[in-house]
């Protein structure tokens, strides 16, 4: 970022130089910023300027032409020059008083040397101050970091960065937590202040008041916003760059606090891992969840299971992904408590809002949790992630955990044909996966998919295909035979194979169904074995 030098005309008609100057127009624009000094004789300088330099001449270029005297000074107001100052003697003489007019319209300063000077020792002169200024703002902002840094080592150091931050711009200052939490240093009374802070979300604030603004940021993700407010003069770049000094030194504290934190939460790991095998009944849960939490009130709770396989490669990076994650779930009204275990990092959700919409802030939390610095950095492993049932006591979280398993269990198997990641969305899979837990669900597939399984695996047929598509269908024929890309007669001689397979009531209610869940488990089951070969059952 580049800032800005202040260095008024008013300063440098301090001068030496500027000892027998004489201001004779635009009295009220001494004001003006000077970034740069520039001597111009030519009779069109528009397109030489860049905004606020001090123009010197002799008028050379326009002795006795008062119109060509007034483009001059038109094209110098037009460009943002600070002033124009010009020697009087050979070649000027006098002001015209329509120039003068026309430069008090604008307040732009016209000065006159009535004695000879030096244009070269005004520049040097001029040019070395404003380097001088420029190389003080540098040495500032290095001695103002120097006491950053000397916070950061102390304790309460958000608190004495904010003070360090007022006292050396003189400004109020709001910081705001994305949880809404307002901190204010001013010497403004209450009331002023609370007058500022209404200022400050007014959409017409800026006709009030000139602020800057900065977001304190971490690992992608803002966890407060830091305002400065002057009601008088323009915020300069140069206290912009105090203020975004200040929010980096804010977040550098605020990730160290939270780190420091993480860490201690993470010898709660054995406790957590205690409470998801239902060891602890709901009292004691709700005991140890105060003394972490002390204003924390359980509206439900659910468990977020994620498996990456190289886990191990990315645990220094654990900490950070838990100040990470807990913001965005904390943002949603959810408090989270994390356990580690070996390639699978769980996530106990606990809901502080309305129960109607939790799943929606869980899964906008899984999103933010999927776009993290942690995750692009495990892209290259194998991912899943699970969310178990939505339990609405604490000391049954065991239930949502083992959900958590089976979904995550499903999800690494048939990731391509589920995507979401919420146990109650498995649907008729949840029967499947009961099913195959107790060993009947081979039996299940065979009685009623078996002939068609084995047809299809002796004469490499398409028979599962079709009737799966058909009873997706709903038994609309021309339908099917569009989705199979096929012709209306190859499918009703399919069609009469099935009958003949596995009989003409297939159908029906109650049979259909069971075909359907078969054709499911089916799907589920080879998924992971390769080999499956089912007999055609003697009729």
């Amino acid at each position: 970022m580049k800032f800005e030098v202040k260095l008024s005309v008013q300063e440098i008609m301090q001068n030496k130089h500027f000892k027998h100057a004489k201001v004779l127009a635009g009295k009220s624009g001494l004001d003006r910023h000077v970034r740069w000094v520039h001597i111009l004789e030519l009779t069109s300088i528009e397109n030489l300027l860049n905004g606020n330099e001090l123009i010197l001449s002799t008028g050379i270029g326009w002795e006795g032409n008062n119109q060509t005297f007034l483009s001059i000074v038109q094209q110098s107001i037009d460009s943002n020059a600070a002033g124009l100052c010009i020697e009087l003697g050979r070649y000027i003489s006098e002001i015209p008083q329509e120039v003068i007019k026309l430069a008090d319209t604008h307040h732009f300063p016209i000065i006159v040397f009535p004695k000879k000077v030096r244009f070269i020792d005004i520049t040097q002169e001029i040019h070395s101050l404003l380097i001088k200024k420029n190389y003080q703002i540098l040495s500032d902002l290095e001695e103002y970091s120097n006491s950053l840094n000397q916070l950061l080592l102390s304790s309460n150091s958000q608190q004495r960065i904010l003070q360090l931050l007022h006292d050396h711009i003189k400004m109020t200052v709001f910081y705001i937590s994305n949880q809404g939490k307002v901190q204010v240093i001013s010497k403004k009374t209450p009331a002023e202040q609370e007058k500022l802070f209404q200022l400050l979300n007014d959409n017409n604030r800026s006709k009030h008041m000139n602020i800057a603004h900065q977001s304190v940021q971490a690992m992608d993700h803002t966890f407060a916003d830091v305002f400065i407010i002057s009601e008088s003069e323009t915020i300069t770049e140069y206290e912009s760059l105090i203020l975004d000094r200040s929010a980096t030194a804010l977040a550098q504290s605020l990730l160290r606090e939270l780190y420091v934190e993480e860490q201690r939460k993470a010898k709660e790991a054995e406790w957590v891992s205690c409470w998801l095998e239902g060891e602890y009944s709901n009292e004691q849960i709700n005991r140890h969840l105060l003394e972490i939490e002390p204003n924390l009130k359980s509206n439900g709770c659910t468990v977020l299971l994620c498996k990456v396989d190289n886990l191990e490669e990315a645990i220094p990076e654990f900490n950070y992904l838990l100040v990470y994650l807990r913001s965005i779930f904390e943002q949603r009204g959810i408090f989270l408590l994390s356990h580690l275990q070996k390639n699978q990092m769980v996530f106990i959700l606990i809901n502080k809002w309305k129960t109607n919409d939790m799943k929606k802030r869980v899964s906008d939390g899984i999103d933010c949790f999927k776009k993290s610095e942690f995750m692009k950095k495990v892209k290259e492993s194998n991912t899943y992630l699970g969310v178990g049932k939505m339990v609405s006591q604490l000391h049954f979280i065991k239930n949502s955990y083992d959900t958590a398993k089976e979904t995550l269990k499903f999800r690494e198997k048939m990731s391509n044909k589920l995507s979401s990641y919420f146990y109650e969305d498995l649907y008729i899979f949840r029967l499947v996966l009961t099913a195959n837990e107790k060993g009947v669900l081979n039996d299940f597939i065979s009685d009623y998919l078996g002939p068609i399984l084995g047809y299809d695996q002796k004469k490499n047929g398409e028979l599962l295909k079709t009737l799966k598509i058909y009873l997706q269908c709903k038994g609309a024929k021309k339908e099917t035979a569009e989705q199979l890309h096929i012709v209306r007669q190859t499918l009703y001689h399919r069609l009469d194979k099935i009958v003949e397979l596995i009989g003409d009531d297939f159908m029906e209610a109650y049979k259909r169904q069971a075909i359907e869940v078969a054709i499911s488990a089916y799907e589920y089951i080879s998924e992971t074995v390769s080999d499956i070969t089912y007999q055609m059952k003697s009729s």
